[in-house]
């Protein structure tokens, strides 16, 4: 009886020596596609990421009351991150259980911004009206300006939106987020285009490669200026034919859309 005891005892210590040696000395990374249970949690993240955002500061600038704008703020986001699952629900990641989001796209998709928003009559008729309409259209049309000029034709990757909770931030979350579409962009060697709202984070990008091709003042009075950056691919190697966007979704090896996102985005 001893003799078990004493065996269950090694058990348990060598499955907690397991767990403290992956917590401590090899943290835990999981990066997933975001599933339609966590829509809510993966918006709210992005939602405190973006809370002191210039630019969604300046769109939602007629809603005063912090809490009301929080809300809206998560209602915008889980419209872009059904929208970004519409077209692979890898395009909308998360990782370690929603701790950082990411948004992305491959490059002949329509453009991700706070437009894709405009179908929704509720959330626009919250959001204050037409001063907010006309500040999201100006964004919108620049962006895919801007993007057509810049990219001239060349298949990439997009990078839309990033974002991690504030108490996670300083632990890499982001930094693995965006390596994930860096790797997938290396290895079908193509360039990643990213747009940034504010210097705050340029520095950021900057340090993975990214090169400001452009930059745009949105508002001379609000000084919102937006970058306009690409990073060039990294590594060489052999790489498919891509010919067509089909082309491309075959050799980055996506997973389909979420099935629920098509009905979702048009609620």
């Amino acid at each position: 009886m001893a003799g078990k005891t004493l065996d269950v005892n090694k058990k348990k210590e060598h499955r907690l020596s397991r767990r403290l040696t992956v917590d401590t000395q090899e943290p835990y990374i999981n990066i997933r596609p975001i599933i339609k249970k966590a829509d809510k949690e993966a918006a709210y993240t992005l939602s405190e990421a973006y809370a002191d955002n210039i630019l969604l500061n300046w769109i939602t600038g007629a809603i005063k009351e912090d809490s009301k704008k929080a809300v809206i703020y998560q209602d915008i986001f889980k419209v872009l991150i059904r929208t970004s699952a519409s077209e692979s629900r890898e395009f909308a990641i998360q990782m370690n259980g929603c701790k950082g989001v990411l948004l992305w796209s491959e490059g002949h998709s329509e453009v991700l911004s706070v437009g894709n928003v405009m179908g929704k009559r509720r959330l626009w008729g919250t959001l204050g009206g037409i001063a907010t309409m006309r500040a999201t259209l100006v964004h919108h049309r620049h962006l895919a300006k801007m993007k057509k000029v810049i990219m001239a034709g060349r298949d990439h990757l997009s990078v839309n939106f990033i974002g991690v909770l504030p108490a996670e931030r300083g632990h890499h979350v982001g930094t693995h987020l965006l390596k994930y579409v860096l790797k997938k962009a290396d290895e079908v060697q193509l360039p990643v285009f990213a747009e940034i709202w504010g210097n705050k984070y340029l520095g950021w990008f900057q340090k993975f490669g990214f090169e400001v091709k452009a930059e745009k003042n949105l508002s001379d009075k609000e000084q919102i200026c937006i970058y306009y950056v690409v990073r060039e691919p990294q590594t060489s190697s052999e790489t498919a034919t891509i010919n067509t966007p089909e082309d491309l979704m075959t050799a980055l090896h996506l997973e389909p859309p979420r099935e629920d996102s098509f009905a979702s985005i048009q609620e």
